[in-house]
């Protein structure tokens, strides 16, 4: 942890250039995951050349490595420097249900740096953000992740605990953030849809839980403008009241803004989670 702590104090220019090195070793020696990233590419981009993948594939790895120092630094980050590098858009689509007095929900997905998002979006509001996680199975690099996502006024919550601790704070405007588009793993009731070209399976607890407490729902979006700096917006997904809306429906608009996010800046998704391993049917 003392090697983390040590890490978290270098200056930005020398933490690029261990991205530069863990950028090589992963994409040239290594090879971390590159089928996956390949097969990926290749599926939700067919109509690309092979070179035009290929760039793509580079991009993501540069960026991957800026994600993994970036994430290292939070804990030595201050809310000024934060506010530096993160701008935000339409941020007032997320204050004015906080202001008065409702939760809201936020989707948004592994883009850009999903670790900063949280900072940020606690930061310019001044409420309470609840982080939705998924234990890692290695219990130090678990709490490693636990020590950085919970600064400032963000509280680090296990997917399975959601609904319960939703519920108990439910007397208190907070952000729920959930990153949505992770693969889920064998429920009949999650969300089919075609995404980038393929058939592909969502989360649908998002929506589960903004239907049962009446929560608006936002998407969180982000575009990396530059090395280290990013921008933050907001767009509207659905209010309540949802008895009239089919359900699904609030899945499926997130999975309409995720695609053009992707679609719009494709190197700064994860493109090395195996996103597609579950097969319908």
């Amino acid at each position: 942890m003392i090697f983390f702590t040590l890490i978290s104090k270098l200056p930005f220019w020398c933490l690029y250039l261990v991205a530069d090195v863990i950028y090589f070793l992963a994409y040239y020696v290594v090879g971390y995951r590159k089928k996956v990233v390949e097969e990926n590419l290749r599926k939700a981009f067919p109509e690309k050349s092979a070179a035009e993948r290929s760039v793509i594939s580079k991009k993501f790895y540069r960026h991957l490595a800026d994600v993994v120092v970036e994430t290292l630094k939070i804990p030595n980050l201050s809310a000024a420097a934060i506010q530096q590098r993160i701008t935000t858009k339409r941020l007032s689509l997320l204050k004015n249900h906080l202001d008065a007095g409702t939760s809201v929900i936020v989707l948004t997905s592994h883009q850009g740096n999903w670790e900063w998002l949280s900072l940020i979006s606690s930061i310019g509001t001044g409420y309470p953000l609840d982080a939705v996680y998924q234990p890692l199975r290695n219990t130090f690099f678990d709490q490693l992740m636990l020590k950085i996502r919970q600064r400032f006024t963000i509280k680090a919550v296990k997917m399975k605990h959601t609904l319960r601790h939703v519920i108990a704070h439910r007397q208190e405007a907070r952000i729920i953030a959930l990153i949505a588009d992770q693969s889920p793993i064998g429920s009949e009731k999650d969300y089919w849809t075609h995404f980038l070209h393929q058939e592909t399976c969502f989360f649908t607890g998002g929506e589960k839980i903004a239907r049962k407490l009446g929560y608006p729902v936002l998407f969180g979006g982000v575009v990396k403008t530059a090395r280290g700096h990013y921008e933050l917006y907001f767009e509207e997904i659905a209010t309540p009241p949802y008895a009239h809306k089919q359900e699904g429906t609030i899945t499926a608009r997130y999975v309409k803004l995720l695609a053009q996010q992707i679609e719009y800046n494709p190197p700064y998704w994860l493109w090395s989670h195996k996103r597609w391993k579950r097969q319908r049917g």
